[in-house]
């Protein structure tokens, strides 16, 4: 199946989101046709994401200056702590405004690394590669970054869109079937929001795209991925419109809190339940 580009277009930036599959090795060439241009590139990598994949996105990567740097993601890491240890790698290898970080993990690498984006010298280029199913269709599409503190969860944090965002789905092939459910369950949120077709859709083709089958979970991506750009694009920061979105993460982060954000819960799964609720 080709190749499938979506544009973005909000107040403060215009940006592409590319789905397909094996796209990270043709990277380079997304990168350079988005005429995003950089010296400098720090990954900031999800320590899960199989070696294979890091070592094709570190080589494809079309700058002179490479480095990793690998981040263990979980709600407890979510904060100022990791986000600090971005930004003296950052700091340390001289980066400047012109330079550029990727996120290529799930949810939370893309949360803390767009943050560390966002305030470090005022801005810097951010690429977001999701490899989850849940990062895909929801949290790497926005522009909202945030880390959680003792109060609370997502409590600090900013609006900064990326410049670029790449959906692979070869890389959800390693994920583990929970892992899936919980991307399913936010794409379920959106049908729910937008129009009885894409849910009828969802609920005639759900195990196919559940298996990750071709090309019924590029469409499930692609749809899911319309919804959240429409309403973005009405609704940046969130001031009206947009809260639509936040259906079923009331309870979700009752949820998560009461079990202290263990494996026993995932994002995902809370969301399910909080829309039930």
């Amino acid at each position: 199946m080709k190749k499938i580009k979506l544009v973005v277009k909000t107040s403060s930036k215009n940006y592409p989101i590319i789905i397909g599959s094996n796209i990270i090795k043709n990277i380079s060439s997304i990168i350079q046709t988005n005429n995003i241009k950089f010296n400098k590139c720090l990954i900031v990598a999800d320590k899960k994401v199989p070696k294979k994949n890091l070592s094709i996105l570190k080589n494809k990567i079309p700058c002179k200056t490479k480095s990793i740097y690998l981040f263990n993601p979980s709600e407890k890491n979510k904060n100022q702590e990791s986000v600090n240890k971005i930004l003296n790698k950052l700091l340390i290898n001289n980066f400047n405004r012109g330079d550029c970080i990727v996120s290529f993990g799930g949810g939370i690498t893309g949360d803390v690394t767009g943050f560390a984006a966002s305030i470090f010298k005022r801005g810097l280029k951010f690429i977001n590669i999701p490899t989850t199913l849940l990062a895909q269709v929801d949290s790497s599409i926005g522009g909202k970054t945030g880390i959680n503190n003792k109060y609370g969860k997502n409590l600090v944090g900013s609006f900064f869109q990326p410049d670029l965002v790449v959906s692979d789905i070869n890389l959800l092939t390693t994920l583990p079937k929970r892992e899936i459910v919980c991307g399913y369950g936010e794409i379920f949120k959106h049908s729910l929001i937008a129009n009885k077709k894409i849910f009828n859709y969802l609920d005639k083709n759900k195990f196919k795209v559940l298996n990750l089958q071709s090309p019924y979970i590029e469409k499930a991506i692609s749809d899911s991925c319309k919804i959240k750009k429409t309403i973005v694009q009405q609704d940046e920061k969130e001031k009206n419109l947009r809260k639509v979105l936040n259906l079923g993460h009331t309870f979700a982060h009752a949820y998560e809190a009461t079990l202290r954000y263990s494996k026993k819960l995932n994002h995902g799964e809370a969301v399910i339940l909080g829309i039930t609720s």
